[in-house]
């Protein structure tokens, strides 16, 4: 297998221009800090788009601000994001003739998450997040391709960062870290958040912080925010929160998402919500290369690393990911298609250039051989399917198949398209309200404590509209931002 990978293009051309960017915005970036203690109006955990969008913010209302961040570098999921933000009423999106609402975009962010979301977080989000993108174009300088109509509900709203040789998460990331530079926000790179420092009532004080040369602790006014990500990377808390099979899945992001948003909180007793909540995708974990675009096309069959098949294929890519893990012990498996497949040109395209290993054969007998699949089983599986479409007859297999407009397998070449069920990112953590403010478990606010993007719980179940997990994370760090100043004024008034 060559060394080159999905992964190694995203450090590369992502993660390693990042880090060019981020080495030079202040003295304390990339080194431990000689002195024992801090003092700021609002810190921001997590260099990701939610703490660098809490951190400009806040400093362009007058707070002195820093940002600390565990790596050398931003390392968090958006920077192996697309980079869409998911918004309705903005400028760019009028600019590309599309109509939209707010009652229509609220009701369908509620009912992607099957009425399951924080109806008042969802209203936030509604209602500011078309402000919010407005600001990412106008003020920090990220570009959006054109906005074209998809299938619902991502519908007109899917505002896709445009940044050349990198992910467009990416760019996003170094749009950010740009305007940290350009207000000299310092960002303490190599310092790992520990513990947050309390008062007499419970109060967050500041953070304490391990680096190289020990502990270092930092002190803000106005609260604190936790925008380290989720626990996608964390496999004893995928273990503890969602069940064993899902420490079976592989990374699609970040191996930086540790949980730390859980750790830091639980001391305090936060609420902790939809811990069982995650988004999953197909995935190869040894190239990161992404096969769902074939996944998506309802072709073929899905069949486990013993030629039978599992699920029914008709699900969609998430729930494919999360079957896969489930239900074999291995975590891989193969879809099977036809030369009829409509993307496989696009998709083989991705797989040649990052050499990942896929099957292929004038006969199913060939292609199991070229990835070393058993061929009766294999064979007795892609004849049993191609009979039922005959006899119109799918949903009589088991596992069943519910193609609403089903293809046989039957032009060749054949292809075997290898996958892994992978995480994505994980929905769950300290509940916060509308004002960001992290939530205890008798349901009041516990001051100076603040969470957003991934970090937080409640705006998510289920699943999401594309773009909407950094959508969350520009407007809830937005609003952080508003409200730690406002509690910094407040104490030195």
């Amino acid at each position: 297998m060559s060394s080159l990978s999905r992964r190694n293009l995203i450090k590369t051309a992502g993660v390693g221009a990042i880090a060019t960017m981020g080495a030079g915005i202040s003295s304390t970036a990339g080194a431990a800090s000689k002195e024992s203690s801090h003092h700021f109006d609002v810190i921001a955990i997590g260099a990701g788009p939610a703490g660098l969008v809490c951190a400009i913010r806040a400093h362009d209302a007058g707070a002195k601000v820093c940002v600390i961040e565990k790596r050398d570098r931003p390392d968090g999921n958006s920077i192996y994001a697309l980079g869409t933000v998911c918004a309705w009423g903005t400028k760019w999106q009028k600019a590309c003739g599309i109509q939209d609402s707010r009652d229509a975009f609220y009701n369908d962010m509620m009912k992607v998450s099957a009425g399951r979301a924080d109806p008042d977080l969802t209203a936030a989000y509604t209602d500011n997040i078309s402000a919010c993108t407005d600001w990412l174009q106008d003020e920090i300088g990220v570009q959006f391709g054109n906005i074209t109509m998809t299938p619902w509900p991502r519908l007109g709203r899917g505002h896709r960062t445009v940044a050349p040789g990198l992910t467009g998460g990416a760019g996003l990331v170094q749009k950010l870290l740009a305007a940290v530079k350009k207000r000299n926000i310092p960002i303490f790179y190599e310092h790992k958040a520990v513990q947050l420092i309390t008062g007499k009532r419970a109060e967050v004080l500041g953070v304490k912080t391990l680096t190289d040369d020990g502990y270092v602790d930092f002190y803000a006014k106005g609260g604190v925010l936790i925008a380290t990500g989720g626990f996608s990377a964390n496999p004893e808390m995928t273990d503890k929160y969602i069940g064993g099979w899902a420490s079976r899945l592989a990374i699609r992001g970040s191996r930086s998402t540790t949980g730390e948003n859980v750790s830091l909180t639980i001391p305090l007793f936060a609420k902790l919500v939809n811990m069982d909540q995650f988004h999953a995708g197909p995935i190869v974990a040894a190239t990161h290369v992404n096969p769902a675009d074939v996944l998506n096309t309802m072709h073929g069959i899905i069949v486990d690393l013993r030629g039978k098949r599992f699920m029914d294929e008709q699900n969609t890519y998430v729930i494919k990911a999360k079957t896969c893990a489930m239900n074999t012990i291995e975590n891989k498996a193969f879809c099977i298609v036809d030369s009829t497949c409509p993307v496989l040109k696009k998709t083989l395209a991705k797989f040649d250039k990052l050499h990942n290993p896929y099957g292929k054969g004038n006969a199913i007998e060939e292609l199991c051989k070229s990835v070393d699949l058993p061929v009766e089983q294999t064979v007795k599986s892609v004849q049993e399917y191609n009979k039922a479409i005959d006899d119109k007859k799918l949903g009589s297999l088991v596992p069943p198949n519910t193609y609403k407009v089903p293809h046989k397998i039957a032009v060749a070449p054949f292809y075997a398209i290898p996958y892994e069920g992978g995480m994505t990112a994980t929905f769950g953590g300290p509940l916060i309200n509308a004002k960001a403010e992290v939530q205890n478990l008798e349901g009041r606010s516990i001051p100076g404590l603040y969470a957003a993007g991934n970090a937080a719980g409640g705006l998510f179940f289920r699943d999401y509209i594309g773009g909407s997990q950094l959508g969350g994370s520009t407007v809830f760090g937005t609003i952080a931002a508003r409200e730690m100043t406002q509690r910094a004024k407040a104490a030195k008034a």
